[in-house]
Formats: structure tokens, C-alpha cells, sequence
């Protein structure tokens, strides 16, 4: 939600994955930080996307799906995590069955990847973070995924509801030519929560996007531009989500130290 704060704080790396990932992960990624100010750095974040994460850090290791709202993660003192992020879908590549009821919330490591103790934690985080990715995976790859082309199918309606500005499950069932139940179904399926999700999601971040990008936005006009009814629906829904209205996030940002943490 503050991604000059977070660049200021946080040092951030991406990996590309191995021929053998591309269909399943998007990327690999390190996240480090040196916090010597004595308090805690807050990284206020929603998702974009339904991406899963796969990742191992001393203080914690799992597996993250989906979150609906905001979460905000703490940065204090001296910290290091090495992760993998998936394609939207792909994670059904590698757990047998619906994502379905999964979101907010994290999985143990070996529940999907049996070799992932302990022992492997503590061995990929003595390592380079190059060798560390490495060794994160070779642990994906041991489970031997399998394409599945409607992985694909719900990347390509993502895509086409960030480029186009869908905003509706039936303007997207008339772009896709699938009914509307088959697409709840798949996005069920696959993502673990409905495409109304993504759509909605969509709306919200274009809307801090243009917070960000003007000095006086205009509440009314965002409002409209999103095709919310009134101003009023657009900033309940933006609070509902982000955690504040459009206002305040438009203060924070003028204003970082005028933040304050809201308890999750």
C-alpha cells in the first residue's frame, strides 16, 4: 500500500524459476531487512492477485495462501526470508484437490512437501540466497507437477480483467464464452476463492493507484471511473478491505509517522 516506504526498507529480489516451473512459478523471490531505529517497520499489503506462497525463514516457514484483505507484516531488527510465489491457480498443481476454504491462512510445509523438516529449513537458510532459491526448487520439482491447461485459463482472466477493466462476472463470462457458474466453479477450484474477489480487488488497487498519483483526488470521480453507484459504496468498500478510508490513506502517505498500526 506504501510501496516507497517499502522500498525504503525493505530489500527486495526476484529469481526467475528453472524450465521446469515456468507453468507454475511465477518467480522467486528474497526479502531482507536491517531495522536499527528501534521500532518496527509496518508493511501494510493486500494482494493483487490469488498468488500462494511457498517460502522458509528462521522465524517462520510455510506455505501462504490467499489473503482477501490487508495484512501488515512487521520488519524489526535483522530479518531474511527466501520464498517462491505461484502463479495464480498453479499451487492446485502441487496439493490434490480444491483451494477452496484455504484462504487466510497458512499451511505447514510438509503437509504438501514431505522432505520440507526442519533440517532442510535450517540448510537452505545457511546458504547464498542464490544457492538458497536453488535448493527451494528442487524441492518443487521433486513433486514432479504436471501442466494442466486450465492453470492457464485462469491466468488469461486475470490478465484480461487488469487490461480491460472488467468489472463484472457476467462482461467476463461474455469475454471468455464460459457461463458465469462455470467460472465461479473454477476459480473455486483452483484460486480457492471467487472471481468476484478478483474483480473487486482489481477495482480497489486502480483505486490507490490514483490516491497516490494526484495531490487533491477527486472522491466522486474515482468513484465513477470504477463504476461504484455512489461515492459512499466506493469508500466503505475501500475501508472494508484496506483497513482505512481514502482519505486517511491519502494522509499516511503524506504523513508516514501519522500511521497507526490497526491489530489483525
Amino acid at each position: 500500500m506504501d510501496p516507497a516506504g517499502f522500498e525504503h526498507h525493505i530489500a527486495f529480489d526476484t529469481y526467475q524459476p528453472p524450465d521446469g516451473l515456468t507453468s507454475f512459478v511465477l518467480h522467486f523471490w528474497t526479502i531482507r531487512w536491517h531495522n536499527t531505529t528501534g521500532q518496527p517497520y509496518i508493511s501494510e499489503q493486500v494482494m493483487h492477485r490469488p498468488y500462494v506462497d511457498v517460502f522458509v525463514s528462521h522465524q517462520e516457514s510455510g506455505i501462504q495462501c490467499t489473503y482477501r484483505n490487508r495484512r501488515d507484516y512487521e520488519a524489526a531488527d535483522s530479518g531474511r526470508i527466501i520464498g517462491a510465489r505461484f502463479h495464480p491457480g498453479a499451487f492446485h498443481a502441487f496439493r490434490n484437490g480444491s483451494l477452496a476454504g484455504l484462504h487466510n491462512g497458512t499451511i505447514a510445509l510438509q503437509d504438501i512437501f514431505a522432505d520440507a523438516d526442519q533440517a532442510f529449513v535450517e540448510r537452505t537458510l545457511s546458504l547464498d540466497d542464490a544457492a538458497a532459491v536453488g535448493a527451494l526448487a528442487d524441492l518443487l520439482q521433486a513433486r514432479n507437477p504436471q501442466d494442466d491447461p486450465q492453470i492457464a485459463i485462469v491466468s488469461r482472466i486475470i490478465e484480461a480483467i487488469e487490461k480491460d477493466g472488467m468489472q463484472t462476472v457476467k462482461e467476463v463470462a461474455q469475454w471468455s464464452g464460459m457461463s458465469e457458474r462455470w467460472l465461479q466453479l473454477l476459480f473455486q477450484q483452483y484460486v480457492g476463492i471467487g472471481i468476484k474477489w478478483q474483480l473487486q480487488r482489481n477495482k480497489l488497487l486502480q483505486a490507490a493507484s490514483s490516491i497516490r498519483a494526484y495531490d487533491a483526488p477527486d472522491w466522486a470521480d474515482i468513484a465513477y471511473e470504477l463504476g461504484y453507484s455512489s461515492q459512499q459504496h466506493f469508500i466503505s468498500d475501500f475501508k472494508r478491505v484496506l483497513g482505512k478510508t481514502p482519505a486517511q490513506y491519502k494522509r499516511e502517505l503524506r504523513n508516514p509517522a501519522s500511521s497507526v498500526r490497526d491489530e489483525v
